[in-house]
């Protein structure tokens, strides 16, 4: 038994030493690397929240680098499009089901509404999602539907920043720097 067990451990390590530390970013169109390895061996993270048709300051390139400086191995889904187009034939529900296989698939989903915006999806994403405990949102209080946003968040005890900044310090600070 000891054998066994001293065999597992040496496994084990020898495998996780083998895994790079790093961070990915993946959008639709696109799949992880076969060099990357498996993608159970990461943490996935979905970055839901303003794109506004891609008129939104890329807050998603900001996660990138700011996740690119913690300890592990971190999968981001970013379902922003550099090329969107929505005449493409199919594009559409190609879009949204990607979307929503990658929300639930994710291990944490991170929604970030901007002031400025409507982000009628990515209400609609949060209420599908309220209930799933690995939601955490940022919402700038200049939003519309900041107090909606506000008390569901509240009512589910999902964790609310008022901005990236203070979400990712606290992030951060709990997952680890490089």
């Amino acid at each position: 038994m000891k054998r066994f067990l001293l065999l597992s451990i040496l496994v084990l390590t020898y495998s996780c030493a083998e895994r790079p530390a790093g961070t990915y970013m993946i959008h639709p169109h696109e799949e992880l690397p076969e060099s990357m390895g498996p993608a159970r061996s990461f943490t996935k993270v979905f970055l839901a929240g303003t794109i506004d048709m891609g008129n939104s300051t890329d807050w998603q390139k900001e996660m990138y680098h700011a996740f690119s400086c913690l300890d592990g191995r971190y999968l981001l889904f970013n379902p922003r499009q550099e090329n969107w187009d929505a005449d493409r034939e199919g594009e559409m529900d190609y879009q949204v089901r990607w979307e929503l296989e990658h929300l639930e698939e994710a291990d944490i989903i991170i929604m970030n509404i901007l002031g400025n915006s409507r982000s009628p999806i990515s209400l609609l994403e949060m209420g599908l999602h309220a209930h799933s405990r690995k939601m955490y949102v940022i919402c700038e209080p200049e939003f519309y539907r900041y107090d909606n946003v506000r008390i569901t968040c509240d009512f589910y005890d999902i964790p609310l920043y008022s901005s990236m900044s203070s979400f990712l310090e606290d992030f951060q600070r709990s997952a680890g720097k490089k």
